[in-house]
C-alpha cells in the first residue's frame, strides 16, 4: 500500500533519531571504558586497585623466589609442637589393665615337689589366670594375697609378690606381664585396615608405627589426612608430609586418638582457562603449572598472562614473613590471613616459578581476562549497531 510522502518522512525521521541515539549511547559506553561489559571475574588492574585501597580484605603478594623460600618452610598445620624429646610412655600398670603372673619355684614348696627323670629335685612353675586390675588398683596372687599393681611397673609388682611370699616359700621367682592395657594405649581409627586400640611400646611408639600396627591405610597414602587428637587439641596433616618430614613422625602419648581420612586433595581452576573445573592431585604434590595445565591451559585470545592468581588462607606467622611492610591490624585478628598470590606468566621466570609453586588442598586458581578482550567486545558491539544503522538507512530494515 502506498504511503503519502509526508508520513514516510516523519517515520524516517523518528527512525533516524532512534538509531542515532543508540549509536551515540554506544559511543558513550566506549568512552567510559569497559567496566560494564560482561566478564568472568575481576581483571588484574581491578585486583591491584582493591589490594592497594584502605581496608583491603586481602594481601596481594607477587611471587618471587624469596616468597617461594618462605612458603617451602611453612605448613598449614604441624605436629612438631606436640613432639617429645624422648619416648613418653612408661611401662606402668593402670586400673583396667590385664596382667599375667607366673611363679617359679626350685625344690619342694608351695608348688609341690618336682623330680626329674633322674630323681633329682628340679624347678616347676604355675601361671595365675589372667586378671584385670580392679578399681582399687589390686590383683590377687595365691598365697600372696592382694597385691597393689596400679601405678607400679611389672618389676615393682614382681618384687611385691616375692615380698608377700617371704617365709612361705623358698627360692621363688615371679614374672608379671601386661597382657592388655587401657590407659597406656592409643586408638587408631578411620581408613586403616585394622582399626583398634593398641598398647604403646616401652621404647615408645611413633605416629607411623601406630599406623603400621593398624595394618596401614586402606587407600593411597597421597590422599590420606592424618588427624591427631590429644586432650582438647586437634591437629591435622597430610600423610605424605609426615612421610617426607621425620620431625612430624612424633612419639605418641597414652590416650592419643589417630584418625586417618581418605580425603583426596583438589584445587579449583576458574577464569580464562580452556577448562574450568576441580583439579585433583594425581600425586602427593601438585604445582601451579600442573594445575593450569590440567585446566586446559590459558585461553590465547582471552587470558591475561600477567594476572594468574592463587587464593588461599595462610597462617599468620607465614603471612607476616611474606611482606616487608607490617600487615594491617584488622588482618591480624585471627590465626589465618587471606592472601592472593600473583604469578606473571608473561615471563619465562614466571613459568619457572609456577613449576615450583606448590598447591594446597582447596586452593583457588584464577586467571583474569585481558582488558584488550573487553575492548574487542565493545568494538564488536559498536560494529553491530553501525551495521544495523546502515541497513536501516539504506536498506529499509525497519519498515513501519
Amino acid at each position: 500500500m502506498q504511503q503519502d510522502p509526508q508520513t514516510l518522512a516523519v517515520r524516517s525521521g523518528h527512525k533516524s533519531t532512534l538509531l542515532s541515539g543508540v549509536v551515540l549511547g554506544s559511543l558513550a559506553l566506549l568512552t567510559s571504558g569497559c567496566a560494564s561489559m560482561p566478564v568472568s571475574g575481576p581483571m588484574s588492574p581491578g585486583i591491584s586497585r582493591e589490594a592497594a585501597a584502605t581496608g583491603a580484605p586481602f594481601v596481594l603478594i607477587p611471587v618471587d623466589r624469596i616468597v617461594l623460600k618462605e612458603l617451602s618452610g611453612g605448613t598449614v598445620d604441624d605436629f612438631k609442637p606436640l613432639a617429645s624429646a624422648q619416648p613418653v610412655p612408661q611401662d606402668v600398670i593402670h586400673v583396667g589393665d590385664m596382667l599375667s603372673v607366673t611363679l617359679w619355684e626350685f625344690g619342694s614348696g608351695l608348688l609341690g615337689p618336682m623330680t626329674n627323670a633322674q630323681g633329682l629335685v628340679g624347678a616347676q612353675s604355675a601361671t595365675v589366670p589372667n586378671q584385670t586390675v580392679d578399681q582399687s588398683g589390686m590383683i590377687i596372687v595365691p598365697f600372696a594375697g592382694d597385691i597393689q599393681a596400679a601405678g607400679k611397673t611389672p618389676r615393682q609388682v614382681q618384687a611385691a609378690i616375692l615380698q608377700a611370699l617371704r617365709g612361705k616359700a623358698d627360692n621363688t621367682q615371679a614374672l608379671v606381664q601386661i597382657v592388655q592395657t587401657t590407659d597406656n594405649a592409643v586408638t587408631v581409627t578411620g581408613d586403616v585396615n585394622h582399626p583398634g586400640r593398641f598398647p604403646l611400646a616401652v621404647s615408645g611408639t611413633r605416629l607411623l608405627d601406630a599406623v603400621a600396627t593398624a595394618g596401614g591405610t586402606s587407600g593411597k597414602a597421597r590422599d590420606m589426612l592424618v588427624q591427631l587428637t590429644r586432650g582438647g587439641e586437634v591437629r591435622s596433616l597430610r600423610l605424605p608430609t609426615v612421610l617426607r618430614d621425620p620431625a612430624q613422625n612424633i612419639y605418641l602419648k597414652p590416650g592419643d586418638l589417630v584418625t586417618l581420612d581418605h580425603e583426596p586433595q583438589s584445587v579449583v581452576v576458574l577464569g580464562a582457562t580452556n577448562k574450568q573445573n576441580e583439579v585433583y592431585f594425581g600425586k602427593s604434590r601438585l604445582t601451579l603449572a600442573e594445575a593450569i595445565g590440567n585446566g586446559g591451559g590459558l585461553i590465547d585470545k582471552q587470558a591475561d598472562p600477567y594476572g594468574v592468581y592463587v587464593i588461599r588462607y595462610e597462617k599468620l606467622e607465614v603471612a607476616k614473613k611474606l611482606r616487608v611492610a607490617p600487615l594491617p591490624d584488622y588482618l591480624t585478628v585471627g590465626d589465618m590471613v587471606p592472601v592472593v598470590y600473583q604469578v606473571n606468566f608473561k615471563s619465562a621466570d614466571g613459568l619457572l616459578l609456577a613449576q615450583s609453586f606448590a598447591m594446597r588442598d582447596q586452593d583457588l586458581v584464577f586467571v583474569s581476562t585481558s582488558e584488550a578482550v573487553q575492548v574487542g567486545k565493545l568494538a564488536g558491539l559498536i560494529n553491530s549497531v553501525a551495521s544495523i544503522f546502515k541497513r536501516a538507512q539504506y536498506g529499509g530494515a525497519y519498515d513501519y
